[in-house]
């Protein structure tokens, strides 16, 4: 088993981080099993996605020097991913989505079939909007959010109180049955389907020269058979 852990924080010390990391270490006590990835995306310098769809002709990003390709491997090898991000702005950190657009996760479907946690930091507002966000960037790209959590914490405080530590331990539990599970919910398999079929595979299809690449990744991690 094989969870990943992407902090879209550019605090690699703050409130989502140390929150991330408890996540990482009940997970550790729940199962002995378990392969990490711990992904620090500020740790990359990722370049900003310039839209020249190259990764849609090739499945690669035609950005070498950034590693962009090797998180999206990790991605690509886990069984489940645990988001997250601070609330700036009232949407995700600029780190996050300009990560998800770098890794191409919605057009390649990166995140298919697999149980996804979304956890957002706040100080003030809005934070059901930041989680909606989230929970439609996972669904978009074919994977379901097993549980989202919205944790408000004023700056520079330590977020991990008795309640919090008690609710990331029952949802470390939550998620390990999901993997081991390995059965999407039903409505999550029916809306990815829905996605790929009505809103993706249409225009793909019509411009196989175009989206060659998407349609390699789609074979590759079987979801589709054949084009």
């Amino acid at each position: 088993m094989k969870i990943t852990i992407i902090n879209g924080s550019p605090r690699k010390n703050g409130a989502t981080f140390a929150i991330l990391n408890y996540f990482k270490e009940t997970l550790e006590n729940v199962n002995s099993d378990i392969n990490f990835e711990f992904v620090n995306l500020i740790d990359y310098n990722l370049k900003y996605c310039i839209g020249c769809q190259h990764c849609y002709q090739t499945g690669k990003c035609i950005i070498l020097d950034d590693y962009i390709e090797k998180i999206q491997n990790i991605i690509k090898s886990s069984n489940a991913i645990i988001w997250g991000s601070p609330n700036y702005a009232t949407n995700i950190s600029g780190l996050l989505k300009n990560f998800y657009d770098r890794a191409n996760i919605l057009m390649s479907q990166l995140l298919y079939c697999k149980p996804c946690v979304n956890i957002v930091t706040y100080e003030n507002v809005m934070v059901n909007k930041v989680l909606k966000i989230m929970k439609e960037m996972v669904i978009y790209a074919g994977g379901y959010s097993v549980k989202s959590l919205g944790i408000k914490n004023p700056f520079n405080n330590n977020p991990l109180d008795k309640k919090l530590k008690l609710k990331i331990e029952r949802l470390a539990r939550i998620l390990v049955k999901k993997v081991q599970k390995n059965k999407p919910p039903f409505l999550a398999i029916v809306y990815s389907k829905i996605v790929i079929n009505i809103f993706l595979k249409p225009s793909v299809i019509k411009n196989k020269k175009q989206y060659q690449g998407i349609l390699n990744n789609w074979v590759e991690y079987k979801i589709i058979k054949y084009f």
